[in-house]
C-alpha cells in the first residue's frame, strides 16, 4: 500500500489504523476493497461498509433533507456494489441540525425509506441525535455468495477498463451550486443516484478488479493503478459524460475532463476486464441490458495518462488529488484546476 502514501487521505488512514488488528478471517487488506469482507462460518462472505455525507451538506451542495436521506443510503450501497455483494440492510446514524424542525427530520427519513426500497433492501436501525455540526452516516451490510469477492486488486497490464454509466452526474450538481443557483435548485431535487448493485452482481464473474467512483473517477483510477502496480490510459471522450454536464461545462468554459478530479463522484463502477474475458463480459452486459462504456486500459508503465483528441497528457495525480485540501474555498480550488489544465495543454 506504500504507493498510496502520496495521497493525503490514504496517508492519514494508514497512520491512524497502523496498530489496529485485522480480523483473522478478513479477506481484504487496508484499501484493497470498497467494503470490508469477512468469511463467515458457513463459508460465505459478509461485506460491511460505512460512509457519510458531511462536506456536501456543509458546502451547500446538498441541503434538501429527502435528497440527503436518499444519498447517504446510496453512497454506502455503492460500496457493496463494487464488491459484488447483495445487501442485507443499512444502519443510519444522523446528527440533525439543531434548527431542523419535525418536517425536515421526517423528510430525511422519507428519503432513507425511498432509497432502501428502490434498492430492494431495508433500514435495520441506527442512531439519531442533534449537533451543531450536522452529519449523515450509513453503514451497509451485505453478503457475497461467490467463492471470491471482487476486490480492487487483481488487475494486470492489458486489462480493459469500463464504466457502468455516465460520468459527472455528481459534479454537475457541485458545479451548478457555484455558477447557477437556479439550475442547482432544480438538479438537487432530481439527484437520486442508484447504486449499481445489479451491475456488480451480474458482471462480477468476468471482472479482475473493481472500484466505485463516489470519490471521483481520478481517485478510483489512481487506487487501482497503485494497488495493482500498473499504469492507466484514460481515454476521455464527451460521450462518456452526462449530457447536461457537457452543456454546462461548455457554457462556463470549464474543461470537461476536470470533473473527474472532484471528490463528488457519480456512484458508477470502474470494472477491469482481461481481453480474454471481454467477449463474455460484453455478452452478459447485453443479456442483462446493462449500460457500460470503455474508458481505457491498464498498462505496464506507471502513471495515469489522459488522452484527448489524439494527444496524451501525463497527469500529476498526487497534485490533483491533494489540491482541494490546500485551497481556501471552492472558488480557489476551481481556479487552481483551470490553471493546471492551461499548463497541461501548454506542455504539448
Amino acid at each position: 500500500m506504500a504507493g498510496l502514501e502520496k495521497y493525503t487521505e490514504f496517508s492519514l488512514i494508514n497512520r491512524l489504523t497502523a496498530r489496529l488488528e485485522r480480523h483473522p478471517q478478513q479477506r481484504n487488506r487496508t484499501h484493497q476493497a470498497d467494503a470490508e469482507i469477512v468469511r463467515m462460518a458457513d463459508g460465505s462472505w459478509l461485506a460491511a461498509t460505512v460512509d457519510g455525507i458531511h462536506e456536501e451538506y456543509a458546502l451547500g451542495i446538498i441541503r434538501d433533507p429527502f435528497i440527503l436521506g436518499w444519498n447517504v443510503v446510496a453512497h454506502s450501497l455503492s460500496d457493496l456494489a463494487a464488491v459484488g455483494a447483495s445487501p442485507l440492510g443499512v444502519l443510519v446514524a444522523v446528527s440533525f441540525p439543531r434548527t431542523a424542525e419535525a418536517a425536515w427530520q421526517e423528510a430525511f427519513f422519507n428519503g432513507v425509506d425511498a432509497a432502501v426500497r428502490a434498492h430492494g433492501t431495508y433500514c435495520l436501525g441506527g442512531d439519531t441525535n442533534f449537533a451543531s455540526e450536522p452529519g449523515f452516516t450509513c453503514t451497509a451490510l451485505g453478503t457475497i455468495a461467490r467463492a471470491e469477492p471482487t476486490l480492487r486488486v487483481g488487475g494486470a497490464p492489458g486489462d480493459l477498463l469500463y464504466i457502468t454509466g455516465p460520468l459527472g452526474t455528481g459534479n454537475l450538481l457541485g458545479i451548478a451550486s457555484q455558477v447557477d443557483k437556479g439550475l442547482w435548485a432544480t438538479l438537487e431535487k432530481e439527484y437520486k443516484p442508484v447504486a449499481r448493485l445489479k451491475e456488480g452482481l451480474a458482471l462480477a464473474p468476468f471482472v479482475s478488479c473493481s472500484i466505485d467512483t463516489s470519490d471521483a473517477l481520478l481517485q478510483g483510477l489512481a487506487i487501482l493503478a497503485d494497488l495493482n502496480g500498473v499504469g492507466i490510459d484514460f481515454e476521455h471522450a464527451p460521450d462518456l459524460y452526462a449530457p447536461p454536464l457537457v452543456a454546462l461545462t461548455e457554457k462556463i468554459r470549464f474543461p470537461l475532463w476536470l470533473v473527474n478530479v472532484f471528490g463528488m463522484g457519480e456512484y458508477e463502477l470502474i470494472l477491469a476486464v482481461s481481453p480474454a474475458r471481454e467477449p463474455a463480459f460484453l455478452a452478459r452486459a447485453q443479456e442483462e441490458n446493462l449500460t457500460i462504456k470503455r474508458i481505457g486500459r491498464m498498462r505496464a508503465d506507471p502513471g495515469i495518462t489522459l488522452s484527448i483528441d489524439g494527444k496524451a497528457f501525463p497527469l500529476d495525480v498526487p497534485y490533483l488529488l491533494n489540491l482541494f485540501g490546500t485551497c481556501s474555498d471552492l472558488q480557489a480550488y476551481l481556479k487552481a484546476l483551470l490553471a493546471y489544465d492551461a499548463s497541461l495543454r501548454a506542455s504539448r
